[in-house]
């Protein structure tokens, strides 16, 4: 069983799918069609992988200590930085900086994931479907779609 969700709304959403074989995470953002490729791999000290191809895209770097997650998107210079807490029921943590960031708030259900990446007024909301996709790579997932998502223009949409 492989990892299924959506990350936004049904009509202005993107469909997410990935497949966990226990080193690697070969997953898809968006439709067949119109969708970026996203491959995480096990390295030392962490996570390493790449979002889209190799002339289109951008790096994942991706380290876990103590129940923090600490992702890179992108390089050095002209990258986000993301921190992420979990706990057992979740996680919380920041996409970008204080000033200039979102907040992520992410709950976990038996399996599943459900929550926001906004604030409570202007955000995106995310469901999955983890099957055999351990939660941290799921969320993980969460944070390429939104950084796609941001990266395309598309606005965080007051849905509440």
């Amino acid at each position: 069983m492989s990892l299924e969700g959506r990350f936004g709304s049904v009509t202005e959403g993107l469909a997410l799918g990935a497949q966990w074989d226990g080193s690697r995470l070969s997953a898809r953002v968006g439709g067949f069609t119109d969708g970026t490729d996203v491959q995480v791999w096990l390295a030392t000290g962490g996570l390493t992988g790449r979002v889209g191809g190799v002339t289109s895209g951008w790096d994942v770097q991706a380290t876990i200590e103590a129940g923090v997650m600490r992702v890179r998107l992108g390089s050095f210079t002209d990258g986000i930085d993301v921190t992420l807490q979990f706990s057992p029921d979740g996680v919380t943590g920041r996409y970008g900086n204080f000033t200039a960031g979102q907040d992520v708030t992410l709950r976990h259900y038996a399996g599943e994931v459900r929550g926001r990446f906004g604030s409570f007024t202007r955000g995106v909301d995310i469901r999955l479907d983890l099957g055999d996709v351990p939660f941290p790579l799921g969320v993980l997932l969460g944070v390429c779609a939104l950084h796609l998502w941001l990266r395309d223009g598309r606005p965080l949409t007051p849905t509440r």
